[in-house]
């Protein structure tokens, strides 16, 4: 990397930007009149208001601009909202709130959207702004079309919906306004800046910003630094306006046109290309001290509408930015397909090798795309899908996805059952039975998601991130209220391999080999197996366990996903769509840690495992056993997805021959259905001499689940349950 890049890098390690970090307690609930404002023109106020206030903020060598500056407070709780009832696995490094957001409801708003758990600014997006849409348009031209859009209304014949249609345009207006203004205040910055520039390429630099910054204030990008500085800014509002998530979407193709036209023109060079791109990945990761959750995601290559590869310079340049940076964000995820060129195999593993933080993440299109179309999205927007935040399929620009909106426990449902005063004659009739109970955990989460669902569209709109999405400018209506063309629920399987574990604990030492009553399991379970240690050890290593292509225990594990993924489709969401399913599990460690022991001899407090990763140290039978146990899964195609994860030994993967059997074994995943697949590249060793000296290993990244993060930064339980994952080779 050059000289600039290695000041920023260092800048930014040094948290130089922290130092403008400052917390405020706003409000626009300034008199009466105010408070009988339609909600979504109070939310447009406030976001205005939170960029009104954000100091504009240029940094020594920056080429990219833009700093959110304002924050809540950790120790007031100040403007905390949709928090975890649980510890995080990391644990931020100053007292700055991400979730804050100024006061626009009533008191009397506020306790109603509390009753359903959600408090003021709360919004769930795990989606990211519509990037095509504003890239082509620009602010003015979002700003000139809600007019238009006006004006048509003003025209029409009244309607029932015509002033919530009027107030939610004008809302827009009031947003792109406000960052209209918060812009051009950053060209005004630039232009002081110049005049007191250290020397003349600073100068020269300083006066390009003002002038991009002023271009861009209202007219689309002409060129791709234009573009960059857009899109960082559009990032930062959006963050702004949600509050918890920013998936970054398919970057790749929403930048390469700008990338081509200068680069054709001999206005760009890849190194300079190069430069700009680390200088956004910088801004990526300038929370990276508070949390590297931050559902950063960048999806690149993939096809295109009508099925065509569509890899191309940016795709490598963007994995090259990362390779150089080795920073947490943004997390690059990849497609790939049967025609993905070898090219892109080699460099995407050669990058699993430097183990940077499971960097990239393999999604697989010839599987991930049926499971699209299977709920009803037409195959040529399936083609277009991305990730959200963490690895959950959403369709970017398109549609109002609540991945994460709800789950269901798997573990949680069985333990319920087993702690019935109930005896069952066989096996199956056990199943039969947990089966029922699951599908009335789905039906009851559906209920809690729906009415959360409600309050966010009374409560909680977004104008500015609706707006950039196709279908809200046209109906007049918020992404909350179902305005874009699809409106789906996530519904999340959790606690997946324990449950199969466990589910083949009891079918073998209950109801097949008659060791033991069941009711003697459930008082080992009771006592978290004190006093049962010799009925523990059955369970652990007399049963087999998912993950070693065993099908006495994966035949349960297929069981109970098909029945899952069979019941979420059945249920419909407020906006006008249907819940959709995934095998994920977030917090796994910490989850676990709120649960009592269970049947696969885990006791209470343990955590559990992610996805439909087999439970750590279980998968015995090396790595292709954990494929085949894990296709077993994917055949059924979940249609929000599911990720499997693999720990190699870095010494599985030396040299040319280590590249080409990484390849191999990712293709054999995919060629066979798998969904999407993760790596960590780390030995043992290493991991645990970074918990007796963290200053030694700072840049450490790892995989926790859907993210990355700095190892010594994570709380000992997540870097325990990273090292005690099995270390894989090839053999």
């Amino acid at each position: 990397m050059n000289t600039r890049i290695q000041n920023l890098l260092k800048a930014h390690r040094n948290l130089v930007h922290t130092n403008y970090r400052e917390i405020k307690d706003l409000t626009i609930l300034q008199d009466d009149q105010t408070e009988l404002e339609p909600v979504v023109i109070r939310k447009a106020k406030a976001l205005a208001l939170l960029l009104d206030e954000t100091r504009v903020v240029i940094l020594k060598n920056e080429l990219i601009v833009g700093l959110r500056t304002i924050y809540g407070s950790l120790e007031t709780g100040q403007n905390v909202f949709g928090s975890f009832d649980f510890e995080l696995p990391v644990q931020p490094a100053t007292n700055h709130c991400l979730r804050y957001f100024p006061h626009y409801l009533t008191e009397t708003e506020r306790e109603e959207l509390q009753s359903v758990g959600l408090s003021e600014g709360y919004a769930i997006a795990h989606i990211p702004f519509g990037g095509q849409r504003v890239l082509t348009l620009g602010y003015g031209g979002l700003i000139d079309t809600a007019r238009q859009h006006l004006q048509d209304l003003a025209e029409a014949p009244d309607t029932p919906k015509a002033s919530s249609k009027t107030a939610f345009l004008h809302a827009i207006i009031i947003v792109f306004e406000a960052a209209t203004r918060f812009v051009l205040r950053h060209a005004l910055e630039a232009e002081r800046l110049s005049h007191i520039a250290p020397n003349a390429q600073r100068q020269e630099e300083l006066q390009q910003i003002a002038a991009s910054c002023r271009w861009i204030a209202t007219q689309p990008p002409r060129n791709f630094s234009e573009a960059l500085q857009l899109f960082w800014f559009t990032c930062l509002i959006h963050k702004m306006e949600e509050q918890a998530c920013l998936p970054i979407g398919r970057f790749d193709q929403d930048l390469h046109s700008f990338y081509l036209r200068d680069y054709k023109t001999g206005y760009l060079t890849q190194d300079t290309a190069l430069e700009l791109l680390e200088c956004l990945w910088i801004k990526f990761n300038i929370e990276s001290d508070l949390t590297t959750d931050t559902c950063e995601n960048i999806t690149l290559s993939g096809q295109n509408m009508q099925g065509h590869d569509v890899t191309n310079d940016l795709t490598y340049l963007c994995l090259k930015a990362s390779l150089e940076l080795r920073l947490p964000d943004p997390k690059i995820n990849v497609r790939f397909h049967r025609a993905s060129s070898s090219r892109l195999w080699q460099i995407c593993c050669e990058i699993v090798k430097e183990g940077i933080g499971g960097f990239p993440n393999f999604f697989n299109d010839d599987a991930n795309i049926p499971s699209l179309v299977k709920v009803g999205i037409p195959l040529v927007d399936a083609r277009l899908y991305s990730c959200d935040g963490c690895q959950e399929l959403i369709i970017p620009g398109k549609g109002d996805f609540y991945p994460t909106f709800s789950s269901v426990d798997f573990l949680d449902t069985l333990l319920q059952v087993l702690h019935q005063p109930r005896s069952y004659e066989t096996f199956r009739d056990f199943m039969v039975e947990y089966k029922a109970q699951l599908s009335q955990a789905v039906k009851h989460v559906v209920a809690i998601a729906n009415g959360k669902d409600m309050m966010m569209a009374k409560f909680t709109p977004v104008p500015f991130l609706s707006a950039t999405l196709e279908g809200c400018l046209e109906q007049a209506m918020d992404k909350t209220a179902g305005g874009t063309h699809y409106n789906f629920t996530g519904c999340l399987g959790r606690a997946f391999s324990n449950t199969a574990n466990s589910l083949a604990v009891i079918k073998k030492l209950v109801f097949d080999e008659h060791l033991y009553e069941l009711t003697t399991l459930t008082t080992a379970l009771t006592k978290n197996w004190d006093g049962y240690e010799r009925l523990r050890l059955f369970a652990i290593n007399r049963v087999p366990k998912y993950g070693n292509d065993d099908n006495y225990v994966d035949a349960l594990a297929v069981e109970i996903a098909d029945h899952f993924i069979q019941e979420v489709p059945q249920y419909q969401n407020p906006r006008g769509g249907q819940f959709y399913p995934g095998l994920f599990t977030f917090h796994h460690v910490t989850r676990g840690g709120l649960m009592p022991a269970s049947p696969d001899g885990r006791r209470a407090g343990d955590g559990v495992a992610s996805h439909i990763s087999p439970v750590a140290g279980t998968d015995l039978n090396g790595p292709t056993a954990v494929l085949n146990s894990a296709l077993k899964i994917c055949h059924l195609q979940p249609s929000e997805g599911a990720a499997l994860g693999v720990r190699f030994h870095p010494s599985a993967l030396q040299g040319d021959i280590g590249t080409q059997n990484l390849i191999a074994f990712t293709k054999t995943f995919m060629e066979n259905g798998g969904l999407s697949l993760q790596f960590n590249v780390v030995d043992s060793k290493t991991l645990r001499t970074a918990q007796q000296h963290p200053e030694r290993y700072q840049n450490l990244i790892v995989r926790v689940w859907g993210f990355s993060a700095y190892f010594v930064t994570l709380t000992k339980q997540y870097q325990d349950d990273v090292i005690a994952r099995t270390e894989h080779g090839f053999h």
